[in-house]
């Protein structure tokens, strides 16, 4: 089963008397984890969504909030991370392959994870990397790797007004119809084991 997630962080800020230092540990803090299930045909068939209260980083920076829309008010009666993530691994099922949009996703999700002593390393995660398989695909070579929202613009996907870019569920969305609009024969599985983050 793949299951394509995307997530959004918050990170710290100096908001003078209310300054926050950035944890080493945990640069960014998980505020929400959108997530849907495809088919063998890359259709999505399921949707998850939950926003995260942040704990380490409680006042959203002021360029998330510029980007995403959220304000710190939005998170008052979120669950704290463990909480969402037990959710999370629920609608994940067992033995699922996760999609994601480049490889930043899978290490912040690792850090999360670790800094709230929900698993101890090492963790292994199955992932398959579609941004880079857009970008090989779509012949793109500004930069390197192509962005979600240039990607659907050059598979010409419909943007629909209620899924919205930089939401971690609309991004996941979006991810999924990249993947179904390039309909590759197979995917390149690849493995994050934690034992090599230092």
């Amino acid at each position: 089963m793949l299951t394509i997630i995307d997530l959004e962080f918050n990170q710290a800020f100096d908001f003078g008397e209310e300054k926050t230092e950035p944890n080493p540990k945990c640069r960014f803090e998980i505020i929400q984890i959108g997530a849907v299930k495809v088919n063998d045909k890359y259709k999505v068939t399921d949707k998850f969504n939950i926003y995260i209260k942040p704990t380490l980083y409680p006042r959203i920076h002021p360029y998330v909030e510029k980007i995403t829309g959220f304000k710190t008010e939005d998170f008052s009666f979120a669950p704290r991370f463990k909480e969402a993530y037990s959710k999370f691994r629920y609608f994940l099922g067992e033995d699922t392959v996760l999609g994601t949009w480049g490889y930043s996703d899978i290490k912040a999700l690792y850090r999360n994870i670790t800094f709230n002593d929900i698993m101890e390393p090492p963790i292994i995660i199955k992932y398959v990397d579609i941004q880079k398989i857009a970008t090989k695909h779509l012949k793109y070579s500004k930069g390197g790797t192509i962005g979600l929202k240039n990607a659907v613009e050059a598979l010409d996907i419909k943007i629909e007004e209620n899924k919205h870019f930089h939401n971690a569920l609309g991004d996941a969305y979006y991810t999924a119809k990249v993947l179904e609009t390039i309909d590759p024969e197979t995917l390149p599985v690849r493995i994050f084991n934690s034992k090599h983050i230092k």
